[in-house]
């Protein structure tokens, strides 16, 4: 039996991003992420899960407080 290799993919594009908070001299606040187009497109559809159910939520006790 032959092994077969298979193809390789290009590594995936890694976005990155940095934000810097300051507080008068003292206080900082330093943030930074690192995420894939994957990555982004996951967190996408977990936020529109998250929207999309809290309307509901909302929705059914606007419902349930003028008894319908």
């Amino acid at each position: 039996m032959t092994k077969q290799s298979l193809p390789s993919l290009p590594p995936a594009t890694v976005h990155r991003a940095k934000a810097v908070l300051r507080f008068g001299h003292r206080a900082r606040l330093t943030a930074s992420v690192r995420i894939t187009s994957g990555g982004i497109l996951s967190v996408g559809a977990l936020v529109s899960g998250i929207l999309l159910s809290t309307a509901v939520l909302v929705r059914a006790a606007a419902r349930a407080r003028t008894g319908d």
